[in-house]
């Protein structure tokens, strides 16, 4: 059905259009009946028709404004211009904005409106969705989905996929996911409409919503026989979507493109591509990647990975912290080398952190966030409290939060953000559970990373004191003397003599 929207201030007028014949009958649906241009602009937000009739004269917006407003938007419906007097001044400014026909009211019949459809919905079609049409933006959303996946037929006329760009919006889960559904609605709305204006042109684009934070542009390229300006506009409209997104919604993107030198690609094979580019952000910090520099992913678990992942429990189990990172090192290279799909990195993870029996982390967003995360694995070393587990969730918490920072900059402050409690009451808790202070456990936890160190490396004991998490290199000397009976030196010889 072509949708239609009715604009006029006078109730009658807009009675007898809304009468003036069976629209059903005819293929046409009336979407509404806007009293003023106001109105009409939030109805055609909300409704997308494919041709609106307006009034000219009309109070609050008149008809001049509301045709200046839609063209200014890159609304591209058909627009037919009603005027109650032969005003050629008034019908010259509406035709130089942007409609396409008017008709005086007086002369308006049922034969001339239809006759005047008809010839609209020609034009409709010619420029339509791959010559398609779509009852609701949802059927639409759904039929683009199924040409991504290479599911739906191909069309015969109109839109052909000449290139695509895969957009992620980085910070999705903070600025968009955040919002109430309605917010949410016109913020994909509004970026359908920076789409478009990056290209200029609504019919060399197609933008359709993927998934949270997801979203392909789909470019038509018919009659560009070059190669090198495909790539050029390819450039152009990826750059343009970063800096449009961050101008106008506050938003950063990340933009993998299709490669260019397919004359007649398919739509799923493009997408494929400009996933496949997006996918070298994990590896790289660059914000626009494209498909012709970018070597195909890995589609399979590296051999190094799959067996670091078998074999996380015997790590564990043997307590050899050594081997531990020297596997975990080797399954991150692995990864490098052959620029694994960054959703199968992260899957590993999530199931290697199964394997090795402990909580399931969110995986991060670049390969370089995977280093110190093996820490994890190393709960072994600190036997001083073996199963937080047995305690309540604050404290149990406080002590994998300990087990995985305690390198760095651990406190009792950052502590109790994590946990949402007041620092002084969880140094209490902490006590009173576990028998220990806050600050014992710290400690204890870092002279284990430091007697793992000085047994399975050949660091420096300056560097053993600051990998360990002690700043002070003198303290840290005196601090293991006194706990652990030798000194680092001593201690080291001994064990590598046993």
């Amino acid at each position: 059905m072509t949708k239609i929207l009715l604009v006029d201030d006078d109730f009658l007028v807009r009675t007898f259009l809304s009468r003036l014949t069976d629209w059903e009958k005819h293929g046409y649906t009336l979407v509404g009946a806007a009293q003023d241009g106001e109105e009409a602009l939030r109805m055609t937000e909300e409704y997308r028709p494919d041709i609106i009739i307006t009034d000219i004269s009309m109070p609050v917006m008149d008809g001049i404004e509301l045709i200046r407003r839609l063209r200014q938007q890159e609304n591209t419906a058909c627009i037919v211009v009603l005027s109650c007097h032969d005003d050629f001044d008034y019908v010259r400014e509406a035709m130089k904005l942007g409609a396409n026909e008017y008709v005086l009211k007086n002369l308006l019949t049922e034969d001339t409106l239809l006759k005047l459809l008809v010839d609209l919905k020609k034009k409709i079609v010619s420029t339509s969705q791959g010559g398609l049409q779509f009852d609701a933006p949802e059927v639409e959303r759904a039929y683009y989905l199924k040409l991504l996946q290479g599911s739906a037929p191909r069309p015969e006329d109109g839109f052909h996929t000449g290139a695509a760009l895969a957009v992620l919006i980085l910070d999705y889960e903070t600025r968009v996911s955040a919002m109430e559904l309605e917010q949410q609605k016109r913020f994909h709305s509004s970026f359908a409409q920076i789409c478009r204006e990056v290209c200029r042109n609504q019919s060399a684009i197609r933008c359709i919503h993927v998934q949270q934070g997801e979203y392909a542009l789909l470019l038509d390229f018919s009659g560009i026989s070059s190669v090198y300006e495909r790539r050029e506009k390819i450039q152009q409209y990826a750059s343009a979507v970063v800096r449009y997104a961050e101008r106008y919604l506050a938003v950063s993107v990340c933009v993998g493109t299709s490669r260019a030198e397919n004359f007649n690609p398919k739509a799923d094979e493009c997408w494929q591509e400009a996933q496949e580019a997006r996918n070298e952000r994990f590896y790289s910090a660059q914000t626009v990647l494209y498909g012709w520099q970018i070597e195909p992913c890995g589609k399979e678990i590296p051999s190094a990975a799959q067996r670091f992942s078998e074999e996380v429990p015997k790590y564990m189990e043997k307590r050899d912290g050594g081997l531990l990172r020297q596997r975990w090192e080797e399954a991150l290279a692995a990864f490098r080398a052959e620029h694994t799909e960054a959703r199968l990195v992260q899957e590993w993870l999530r199931q290697t952190d199964r394997k090795a029996g402990i909580p399931q982390r969110t995986a991060p967003d670049m390969l370089d966030g995977f280093r110190g995360l093996e820490r994890a694995y190393l709960t072994f070393r600190e036997e001083i409290l073996p199963q937080p587990d047995n305690y309540s969730s604050a404290v149990s918490r406080t002590i994998r939060y300990l087990q995985q920072n305690h390198t760095g900059e651990a406190t009792l402050i950052e502590a109790a953000e994590q946990v949402h409690l007041n620092p002084a009451y969880l140094s209490h808790i902490f006590s009173k559970e576990t028998g220990i202070t806050f600050s014992e456990y710290l400690l204890s936890c870092r002279l284990g990373t430091a007697k793992e160190l000085l047994v399975n490396t050949d660091d420096k004991i300056r560097e053993v004191s600051v990998k360990s998490g002690f700043n002070d290199y003198r303290n840290f000397c005196k601090v293991f003397k006194k706990t652990v009976g030798e000194t680092p030196q001593n201690y080291r010889k001994q064990c590598r003599t046993k």
